[in-house]
């Protein structure tokens, strides 16, 4: 999301983590694409998402 924006925020997190970090082409729209597959795949995340 916008936090990806922040200034040397992804490099921070893969030394941090050992993990590499990616940057979505469109930071601020990805949490919006994903959750709108959550929500139209909500049975296969149910147990996941729903307690």
């Amino acid at each position: 999301g916008g936090g990806s924006m922040l200034r040397g925020l992804d490099k921070r997190i893969s030394q941090k983590t050992d993990l590499p970090v990616y940057i979505a082409e469109d930071p601020l729209r990805a949490v919006v694409r994903g959750t709108g597959m959550a929500l139209k795949n909500i049975a296969k995340f149910k147990s996941i998402l729903i307690k």
